[in-house]
């Protein structure tokens, strides 16, 4: 009896296992299924690949600089007596417009000193002119008279008369030679006098410094009552409309861009509110490459600029230069690279890898070719592991 109660109790627990392990079976296969079936479809964005020309765009970083500046230097010594309101506000200068102006009262006075050297010299000139038409006409006169008395000697004239006449040309010929040297030395003298009141007349006008070209000050000292001197530096005059871009491009990049000089490039501002992008053209290229640095400083003009950008000399940028175009190429995003080697394009329901030549990088996206591209459906969605999916289907 008691054997039989144990075989019982044996396949009771027998029957149970096996119900529970039926139960597991059964609910670990749904879930297998189900993850099947999830793992079936794939969806993926794709983009039909239409291969054209893309020109690779080449980045470097510069300065803007201004094409026209100059050290604001004071010609003589001085007080500064008067400013120009826009050194105060900065505003924009034009050509020939007055910065400031240093007291004009010694320099007024040495003008009229040395207008009067120049006009008493002059009048001394007009009478030793006048004297000296006098002695060319006691000249001749001694003259005829010398030759008279030659013809007579010995008959009427004396050897004494002709002596005496003889003495009297001679006074009279070193007369005209000394009335000569003292009007040449007279000329001379007004010569210098009349570059002397040139100089007063331009030292009085630069009592008034007026800007050379249009721009804007920079650094500048100039105020009212300060004395300067000749040569002292007061600022720097830069024309802010007239910018260049100067920026370094290494050796092996410059033999990649062809033709650079006169080739226009993207300039970018990005820390700029008013005007992030704007448009310049290289006009300048170093004749030699720097071995230091192994590549070439170039300038590219900046296209005319507002008076109302705050752009300005100094400001730190991108550039941006497009290459050769690269034929028969198609853009792509990072994303959709694998191992910079291969892509995958969509045929059927697989995904197919496909090997790819990167080339460069335009539009902040990277130029790719290869064979047997055209009007394939690259995948654009990102694929970690191909493994998990059994098909792919494209949501466009």
């Amino acid at each position: 009896m008691k054997n039989k109660i144990l075989n019982i109790k044996g396949f009771l627990i027998i029957f149970l296992v096996t119900v529970i392990l039926i139960f597991i079976l059964k609910f670990t296969s749904n879930d297998k299924a189900l993850q099947d079936e999830n793992a079936e479809v794939f969806l993926v964005e794709t983009e039909k690949i239409i291969l054209k020309n893309n020109s690779p765009e080449y980045l470097f970083y510069g300065n803007v600089e201004a094409q026209n500046q100059v050290d604001v230097i004071s010609q003589l010594t001085g007080k500064i007596i008067n400013i120009s309101p826009k050194v105060l506000s900065n505003n924009y200068f034009e050509k020939g417009e007055k910065i400031f102006a240093l007291d004009p009262f010694n320099y007024k006075q040495e003008l009229i000193k040395k207008k009067s050297e120049l006009e008493e010299l002059r009048n001394e000139l007009k009478s030793k002119n006048l004297i000296f038409d006098e002695i060319v006409k006691q000249q001749i006169l001694s003259k005829k008279n010398y030759e008279r008395k030659t013809q007579l000697v010995g008959d009427i004239v004396t050897k004494k008369n002709l002596e005496d006449a003889a003495t009297e040309l001679s006074i009279n010929n070193a007369k005209v030679l000394d009335i000569k040297s003292n009007i040449e030395t007279i000329i001379s003298n007004i010569k210098i006098a009349e570059s002397q009141v040139s100089l007063a007349q331009r030292n009085l006008k630069d009592t008034i410094y007026r800007a050379p070209f249009s721009g804007k000050l920079d650094n500048s000292f100039i105020e009212v009552g300060v004395e300067v001197s000749t040569g002292r530096i007061l600022g720097k005059l830069l024309n802010t409309s007239d910018l260049n871009v100067q920026f370094f491009v290494g050796e092996n990049i410059y033999t990649q861009i062809s033709d650079i000089f006169g080739k226009e490039a993207q300039v970018l501002w990005k820390k700029s509110n008013f005007k992030k992008n704007y448009l310049a053209k290289v006009f300048y290229i170093d004749s030699a490459i720097n071995k230091e640095r192994a590549g070439l400083n170039i300038k590219a003009k900046l296209e005319k600029i507002s008076e109302y950008d705050p752009i300005k000399p100094g400001v730190f940028v991108e550039v941006v230069i497009k290459g050769l175009a690269v034929k028969e190429s198609f853009l792509v995003d990072e994303n959709s690279i694998y191992e910079d080697t291969f892509i995958y394009v969509l045929e059927g329901n697989k995904a197919v890898r496909t090997k790819i030549n990167i080339e460069g990088f335009a539009k902040e996206k990277i130029i790719i070719t290869g064979t047997k591209l055209n009007n394939k459906k690259i995948i654009l969605t990102r694929i970690n592991n191909l493994n998990l999916y059994k098909k792919i289907n494209s949501k466009n």
